[in-house]
């Protein structure tokens, strides 16, 4: 059964190829490569489709990151796309008693996610506009409501009750949504039409002046001056020597140095939980908890292109909790999520100041080109990327099916105070909620693969 569903986790082409956290959007995707898209069109034509078929977990009031390599490229590339601390924030914090919680009103952030798919489409091909439009349709024709939308709804549904007491687009009053509805969001069309018209830019129009409103009318202190366009961090990618081979990871504020601090100058078999914990501890003051609110996307082209985008509304599941309701729009919670509420912290809401966050990407070589990938899962993403990594290093240069082999290995994974839970122990099989997208270049073939523990898939042409 293993060796069919490590299969089935990896598909190739002559093309391109992609896998995303939603299967439609890795067939949208897909898409882009027979219109004459490459990688980057393929990635950001799913993360877009992914903004609609998993609404919860990523959207343009969140944050990107990703990491990519370019056709014969020595290195990757790293992006953050990550909104900084409000203008107001530290203040307001402060006359908390900087008990500031995960979600609400305060812990909205400024959203990232703009500019960093507007970066995103200024190394694609196609017109924004085309890739785009599958999104858009699907926002009004409905998204069906996937297994894992149902499960993210039903553990969220206080949450969102609390600032939409009367219900909302996505979880009615009246009755939750089940497996298998269609949920239509009209007003997500609308700014994913904005976006188009707007680019990074799209918060400084009335999409902008309704997130606003909405944060302020809870008691949040958000302005207009603060949504303004984000700077993309673009640089090399950093890089760490394993005793299996280099590996790249995606900068600070990313949890991409935790990754490469547990693993450098390492057998790389021999990292366990205990090194994951002193790797995370050193980067910063973290709870261990797994979290829903981010998914993944990697697309690899003919050419050598190759990109795993990571694209968020934080922690747990539909971020801050508030929805602006004309536009179908979920805000994000990166800021009550992402910094440290203590004065004169290195990651205290100073203005301006990225927080830290779980999100990260990486990439390791073999033979013939490149492996790429991440996965979703909050304070998880780091001890499922170092078992991932470590299995992939040992084997990168035994082909393709290598990935499908790793993604289907039994996982462990952090639990606090101290706990590890392994899948088939404390853990059912396939239990953990990781959901890895992975690339792979070579010479003549494309490949992707995609996590089968939930809804994921990889598609190629």
């Amino acid at each position: 059964m293993l060796d069919v569903l490590a299969r089935r986790a990896v598909a190739s082409g002559s093309l391109g190829a992609v896998s995303a956290g939603s299967r439609t959007a890795a067939a949208i995707g897909a898409s882009a490569f027979l219109a004459g898209g490459n990688a980057f069109d393929a990635a950001l034509a799913a993360a877009l489709s992914e903004t609609v078929a998993l609404p919860s977990k990523c959207g343009l009031a969140g944050d990107v990151v990703a990491l990519y390599v370019t056709a014969g490229a020595s290195a990757p590339i790293s992006l953050v796309a990550i909104g900084g601390a409000s203008a107001g924030l530290y203040a307001a914090a402060e006359a908390a008693g900087w008990e500031v919680p995960a979600t609400g009103p305060l812990s909205v952030g400024i959203p990232g996610a703009p500019a960093g798919y507007s970066r995103i489409a200024e190394l694609a091909r196609l017109p924004l506009e085309r890739l785009t439009a599958p999104a858009v349709e699907l926002a009004r024709r409905g998204v069906w409501w996937s297994p894992m939308n149902a499960t993210l709804e039903c553990e969220a549904r206080t949450l969102l009750y609390r600032y939409q007491p009367d219900g909302c687009v996505y979880s009615p009053r009246d009755a939750k949504h089940t497996v298998g509805d269609m949920v239509r969001l009209p007003g997500l069309a609308v700014v994913l039409e904005e976006f188009v018209a707007r680019g990074a830019d799209l918060f400084t129009g009335p999409v902008g002046d309704a997130v606003v409103d909405c944060v302020q009318r809870h008691g949040g202190m958000l302005t207009a001056r603060d949504l303004v366009s984000v700077d993309v961090a673009e640089e090399a990618a950093h890089c760490v020597q394993t005793e299996s081979g280099p590996l790249w990871a995606t900068n600070a504020p990313t949890y991409g140095p935790a990754l490469t601090h547990a693993m450098a100058g390492r057998v790389v078999s021999d990292v366990g939980p205990g090194d994951v914990r002193r790797s995370l501890a050193d980067l910063a003051d973290t709870k261990t908890a797994a979290a829903e609110g981010t998914s993944t996307v990697a697309a690899v082209d003919e050419a050598g292109n190759a990109v795993v985008l990571v694209h968020s509304l934080s922690f747990p599941q539909y971020g801050s909790g508030l929805v602006v309701g004309e536009y179908d729009l979920i805000l994000s919670n990166r800021a009550g999520r992402g910094f440290t509420f203590a004065p004169g912290h290195p990651n205290a809401p100073v203005a301006g100041r990225r927080p830290l966050t779980t999100l990260h990407a990486w990439g390791i070589g073999h033979r013939d080109g490149w492996i790429l990938g991440a996965t979703p899962g909050g304070q998880q993403q780091v001890p499922w990327n170092v078992q991932l990594v470590a299995q992939l290093l040992d084997t990168s240069d035994d082909g393709e099916q290598a990935m499908g082999d790793a993604l289907v290995t039994p996982r462990w994974q952090l639990d606090a105070p101290g706990d590890v839970r392994h899948e088939g122990r404390e853990l059912g099989r396939f239990e953990a909620r990781s959901s890895h997208t992975l690339v792979r270049t070579a010479t003549s073939r494309c490949a992707a693969a995609a996590d089968p523990r939930w809804d994921g898939a990889a598609v190629a042409v």
